[in-house]
C-alpha cells in the first residue's frame, strides 16, 4: 500500500462527512477495499 497524501485523506474524510447512513457506510467500505487492502483497522487509523 502506498501512503496517501494528507490532501487526499482530507478529501476522503470530507466526502464521507457529507454522506449519511447506508451511502456513507458503502463509501467507507469501498475506500477500505480500494486503498487499505481490505483492512478496516488501517482505514480507521488513517481516516478516524
Amino acid at each position: 500500500m502506498t501512503p496517501l497524501s494528507k490532501q487526499y485523506i482530507a478529501t476522503l474524510k470530507d466526502a464521507a462527512k457529507k454522506l449519511t447512513g447506508e451511502k456513507r457506510r458503502a463509501f467507507e467500505a469501498q475506500v477500505t477495499l480500494d486503498y487499505f487492502n481490505s483492512k478496516p483497522y488501517l482505514a480507521e487509523q488513517t481516516l478516524g
